[in-house]
Parts: C-alpha cells; sequence; structure tokens
C-alpha cells in the first residue's frame, strides 16, 4: 500500500479560518463577546434599552492616550489614593476623561459605568451591534471607543494536511464465484500546528449613562 500527500492547505488561508474558529472557541459560540469578557464596571439592572438606542461613537487613539497620560499624572501627583480625593478633585478627573473622550455637557449629568480593554488578533467591528448590545445590557446609553494597531503577533493555529492511500482488495463475484482484487482509495486528515503572523490591534470602550441620551431614547 503507497500513501502520498497530495496537497498542504495555505497558511493564509488557514490564519483565516482557525482565526474564526479561535474566538468561537475562545467565546464559546453564543456566550461573552471581547466587550463583555473585558468589562470592569458596574450594570444597572432593570435600567437596559433597546440596543437601537445606544449611540456608539469613536475617539482617535492618539487623543485617549494624551487624556490616560494626563489622568496619571494627575494620580502621580497626589500624596494621598485617589478613593480619598475631595469631591472636587473626582470631579475634575472625571471632566479631564470626559473631554478626552470628547463628551460634551456637564460632567455631574454624566455617569461612567466603566470600561473594557483588550488585544484581539481576530477581526473587531464595533458597529456591528455587538458592543451596542452589551451596552445596552448594563445601562449605558452611550460608548465610546478607540482601537490602534500593535504590529505583528505569532499565533499558534492548527493546520490541515491531507493524505490519501490506495490498496487493493479481494471479493468474490457473485455472479460466477471467482475471486476478483478491485481498488480503493482512503482519505486522513492530520492537523499540524503552525505558527503564523496575524496583526494585533489594542482595543478601548467607555460605558456611559446620560441624561440627555435615555430621554432621547424615551421617545
Amino acid at each position: 500500500m503507497n500513501r502520498h500527500t497530495l496537497r498542504r492547505a495555505s497558511a493564509s488561508t488557514l490564519a483565516s479560518l482557525f482565526a474564526t474558529l479561535g474566538v468561537a472557541g475562545m467565546l464559546g459560540g453564543c456566550a461573552a463577546s471581547p466587550w463583555e469578557a473585558s468589562y470592569n464596571g458596574v450594570s444597572l439592572k432593570g435600567a437596559s434599552l433597546e440596543s437601537n438606542h445606544v449611540i456608539v461613537r469613536d475617539v482617535p487613539w492618539e487623543r485617549y492616550e494624551t487624556t490616560q497620560a494626563k489622568l496619571e499624572a494627575m494620580r502621580a501627583e497626589s500624596d494621598v489614593h485617589k478613593d480619598e480625593w475631595p469631591e472636587a478633585k473626582k470631579n475634575e478627573y472625571k471632566a479631564l476623561l470626559l473631554q478626552g473622550l470628547q463628551v460634551s455637557g456637564e460632567p455631574a449629568g454624566v455617569e461612567i459605568l466603566g470600561s473594557s480593554m483588550f488585544r484581539s488578533t481576530t477581526p473587531v467591528r464595533p458597529n456591528s451591534g455587538e458592543l451596542s448590545e452589551f451596552a445596552a445590557s448594563i445601562g449605558a446609553t452611550r460608548v465610546v471607543w478607540a482601537s490602534r494597531g500593535l504590529g505583528k503577533r505569532n499565533v499558534v493555529v492548527r493546520e490541515p494536511v491531507w493524505s490519501y492511500s490506495t490498496g487493493s482488495d479481494l471479493f468474490r463475484d457473485q455472479t460466477d464465484g471467482s475471486r476478483r482484487s478491485s481498488t480503493y482509495t482512503e482519505s486522513t486528515t492530520t492537523w499540524v500546528p503552525v505558527v503564523i503572523e496575524e496583526d494585533e490591534t489594542a482595543w478601548v470602550a467607555y460605558f456611559l449613562r446620560m441624561p440627555g441620551d435615555v430621554s432621547t431614547a424615551a421617545k
């Protein structure tokens, strides 16, 4: 019996295939989205909205990064922990964050529910409905997100290698009882781990609840 390997699937094709399968496996099919899985904050029970009422906006990563540097500087310059700041300084901190997120209006009227931060080598589409659905489920009326490319990252995928085996066998002819030979072909698939390069992207999103958005959604 001779065994011949006929062909090997290309790494670029399998990168796309397994990247998709990898997300499904990581998230458990219908389980948490990356926004939900990395969420750090509160959920307002009984305050959920229809996802089409959630405002989804983006800001440049450079603006987000600059704002974060200013916020970290405020914390570094303080002699006490942020939780012990007087209300005036907490409000200043909050106003600076909202300004960086390009959120207008009085900071006192904006409730920051939480944020999500993660890295991904698989496609993430903030406007696909997945982000707004999660935001609505926790009572957020607005989401502000930013992203930036991090370059290449090595990812291990499993690449299929198909093999075909040919052989012969004897059988008895029902017409005359003689023994005859026949050939057959069998196929097997072996999954081989392969390291490929994928583009990695950093994502961040802030989930907000604003009275103006709530009143608009209620109409």
